[in-house]
Order: C-alpha cells, then structure tokens, then sequence
C-alpha cells in the first residue's frame, strides 16, 4: 500500500511538472544572473534580458573615485548573453542599466519595452522598436506591468531622476517583482502588497554618490533589503547588483552576514554569483 502511494504522488507531481513545462513551452522559469543588473530570464515560455550592461572591465568612468567600472568582466560572451532573446527591459538609462556597448551589440530593431521619459534617448540611440509602459502592456502570456519609485532621497534622489521597475505575471506562473535601482519606501511596499509577487529582484548594492552620502544610498543597502525581506511572507528574495561597480560597498558577504544575523533563511533570500541561474 505504501508503495502504490508513493507511485501516484509520484505520478501526480510528474504530471505537474508535464502541465508546468507545456505551459512554458518546454522551458522552465529561470532567472540569471549576467552581472550587477543585468540579468536573462526564461519565463512563461519567453526568453528576455533586464537592464543590459555590456562594456568589458574597466570600459567606462569611476563613479567613487576607486577604479573605473565595471570592475569585473561579463561571465560570459555577449553573443551567449543575446541568445535566444526575444525582448529587453530596460530600467532607465544610466549607464550601469544600458551601456554603448549594449546599443552596439543589440540589433536596432529589437524589442524593447521602457519608461516614458526615456522615448527619446532611444530614438537618439537609432531603436525603432522602443516602446514605452505606461501602467501596463502584454507581450504574448505576459503582462509588465510599470513600477515606480526612488532612486535615493533628498537632493540625490532628485539628481538621479525617474527610474522603473517591472512587474511579470502570466496565468500559471510565478509573479516577479523587478524592483530596478530604488531605496525602500512605502511605494515599494505598496507596490509588494499590491501585486503579492513571488520573487522580488532588489538592486542591493548599497551605491552612493560622492558628496551626497548624507542623503544615503541611491539603490538598496543591506538594511533595506532585509526589511523588503521581511516585508513579505510569501516571496523569496533575489539580490544583485552588487561587487561589479566602484560606488556599491555591498558584497555578497556582507548582505549575508546581516541576513544571517537577523535569522533571515538562505532559501528566503538569494544571492546568486554572477553567471549563476535560479530556477523558479
């Protein structure tokens, strides 16, 4: 009798896991993580990048006077990156979410799906399919739906100007919540309790602007991550942006070590390396 049960739990989960394949054509839903931001997702069926930053180490300008960014290389070529790449969505245009080196390697006429104020740096960038979200669009099963928030406070947060996040959803699959490069607030939490993501992807790095550190960090430090941690019950953390440009004092240890220290499980916040895929 034991045995027979375990057949058909057997069974019915192999099942499960059939429906849940065919709903994503084959595919499952994984996260990876390319590097700081960046990252390449396989969801709903659909293959897409976030935020694409290309430039080799050391390609662009310092921004805390440390070294010139990025710090580390790509884990891999860009030509591996862009395979199989149906759209991309792009935060806002800081040079660490879209760089020349990603105008360069994309093809013009890919899809990409952006904030409003951002239309006409695409259209300078010669992107003939550069669309804006407003609240919401779908694009085949899914549905991005548009985040706002606070890129840092104070003088800083205005100096760094408009920035998104995204939300995904598609009927029989998890919800993730891309916060993009924002401090915790009340609009992120409203933004958590309102769409009761599964995964929130938080740009942990902790960077800082020389001369405005009194108004703090411009993305998510280790504090403000485990407080996003703890403001859902339900959804699991991933955490990145972080060890791959000058102006971010998080690193993956640090983040670890406080999440550690408030009891914070390691399958409730994840920190991937950079290359490493998370499967959903």
């Amino acid at each position: 009798m034991k045995k027979t049960i375990m057949a058909i739990v057997s069974a019915v989960s192999l099942t499960g896991s059939l429906e849940a394949q065919q709903k994503s054509g084959g595919k499952e839903n994984t996260v990876q993580l390319i590097r700081s931001a960046t990252l390449k997702l396989n969801y709903a069926g659909r293959t897409f990048v976030v935020d694409p930053m290309f430039s080799a180490k050391g390609e662009f300008m310092s921004f805390a006077g440390v070294e010139k960014n990025p710090t580390v290389g790509l884990p891999m070529p860009v030509e591996e990156i862009k395979k199989n790449v149906e759209f991309v969505l792009v935060t806002h245009t800081h040079i660490d979410h879209f760089d020349p080196a990603a105008s360069a390697a994309l093809d013009k006429s890919s899809q990409l799906y952006i904030q409003p104020t951002d239309v006409a740096f695409f259209e300078k960038e010669k992107f003939t399919k550069a669309k804006p979200v407003n609240d919401s669009i779908v694009d085949g099963n899914i549905t991005i739906h548009r985040t706002s928030g606070q890129h840092g406070k104070g003088a800083v947060g205005a100096r760094m100007g408009n920035v998104s996040g995204f939300v995904l959803k598609s009927p029989g699959h998890p919800t993730i919540y891309i916060v993009g490069d924002c401090i915790f607030t009340d609009e992120i939490l409203g933004n958590i309790k309102h769409y009761d993501p599964d995964y929130i992807i938080v740009n942990s790095g902790g960077a800082f602007i020389t001369n405005f550190q009194v108004d703090g960090p411009i993305i998510m430090d280790e504090s403000q991550v485990v407080q996003t941690a703890a403001s859902s019950a339900k959804a699991k953390v991933i955490a990145v942006h972080m060890e791959a440009l000058d102006h971010c004092p998080v690193t993956r240890v640090s983040l670890r070590n406080k999440a550690n220290f408030l009891q914070i499980r390691e399958d409730k916040l994840l920190i991937p390396k950079d290359g490493e895929v998370i499967r959903l």
